[in-house]
């Protein structure tokens, strides 16, 4: 089911049958529950994916050394000399399966396997001769075996990990992580609603056209990402139904910087943690709350923050903890380790610290 906007109202859509899938038989329906990925090339940009290599690598070269040597400073020498060798093989072999997935993304799925394999070993051959190792080239193609090898083991643990988080896996999880946002989102935003439509009726009209916007946000496709100025004004939305609902007690300071007008990031993830700060905090508090809620670009990095009063009876910890948990685990989803959340508490404030890579995609 598709969600659709036809002359200012929303409808489901039933998807015509040239777009469902024509496949059948058990391959079809193995192939529908664990897709193979598009792209089945070890992103070598990403440094959670760096990282795995690197550790791999380095910790192989360590069994190699301890193996060969008979004392620790002997195993640590030949660790140093294995490294000078692993360490541009490495490097450059990772800078290749970045060029290589973010050109051939289209390409047919066994050439992709070949290409994931055969990079690391002929960077592997061109590294041995460069050094010019004993044995000359038959030291060289034993080096570009070793690389072949390696290669097709980090190609199958990627392609693995491609189809765990294929599209069926993620909308399941999206889908769990999601129901822990939509009661508040729906109760709040209700509740904002029926303490104006006596008394300000034109007012409720504009606040559930904002609402029916935020839910259409609920309802489309988590796993797509969305240009960062409509998630701003997404959340812009959101903030002035419960400031209906909370009068003055309720103020937020949007200090928005400069950022690539193709940036994007991920749906629904600014606005739940501007939920929390107001449910923990302004919603705690007598008096006025501010919340500050800064973005900006910092070359290709996102950087938000949000910072809002803490009550001086301390929120349901279990509740926050939840909402911290979905961001997380949405960005370990998406990102890898390129993404990261910091909170702190400083001087009766809460704030919250979101690092994510810009996306630039159209």
């Amino acid at each position: 089911m598709e969600v659709v906007r036809q002359q200012g109202q929303y409808r489901f859509v039933k998807p015509s049958p040239s777009q469902l899938p024509a496949s059948k038989g058990p391959l079809a329906r193995a192939e529908t529950a664990v897709p193979t990925p598009r792209s089945v090339i070890p992103d070598g940009c990403n440094m959670g994916v760096l990282l795995r290599v690197i550790g791999t690598v380095v910790a192989l070269a360590l069994v190699a050394a301890v193996g060969e040597s008979t004392s620790p400073s002997d195993a640590l020498t030949t660790l140093l000399r294995l490294m000078s060798f692993i360490a541009p093989t490495t490097l450059l072999t990772a800078m290749l399966w970045c060029l290589a997935r973010r050109t051939l993304s289209t390409a047919d799925v066994a050439l992709q396997r070949g290409v994931s394999c055969l990079i690391p070993a002929i960077v592997a051959v061109a590294v041995a001769l460069l050094f010019q190792l004993p044995g000359s080239e038959w030291a060289a193609l034993s080096h570009g075996a070793v690389g072949f090898a390696l290669g097709a083991g980090f190609q199958h643990y990627s392609e693995l990990r491609e189809r765990a988080f294929s599209p069926a896996v993620i909308e399941a999880k999206y889908q769990a992580l999601q129901s822990r946002i939509r009661p508040h989102f729906l109760f709040n935003s209700l509740n904002a609603v029926l303490s104006v439509i006596r008394t300000e009726p034109q007012k409720a009209e504009r606040m559930l056209e904002s609402i029916a916007e935020l839910f259409r946000a609920v309802m489309a496709d988590t796993r797509k990402l969305v240009p960062l100025a409509d998630e701003i004004e997404l959340c812009r939305n959101y903030v002035e139904i419960e400031q209906t609902r909370l009068g003055n007690r309720l103020a937020v300071d949007w200090q928005i910087g400069a950022y690539h007008p193709r940036a994007k990031m991920p749906q629904l993830l600014l606005q739940p943690v501007i939920e929390n700060a107001i449910r923990y905090g302004a919603e705690k508090l007598v008096g006025r709350a501010d919340i500050v809620v800064k973005v900006r670009q910092n070359g290709f990095v996102l950087e938000i923050f949000v910072s809002n009063p803490i009550a001086p009876e301390r929120p349901e910890r279990e509740g926050n903890q939840i909402g911290l948990a979905n961001i997380r685990g949405r960005l370990a989803l998406i990102y890898d380790l390129e993404a990261k959340v910091e909170i702190q508490t400083r001087r009766d404030r809460f704030e919250l610290t979101m690092t994510i890579p810009v996306e630039r995609r159209a």
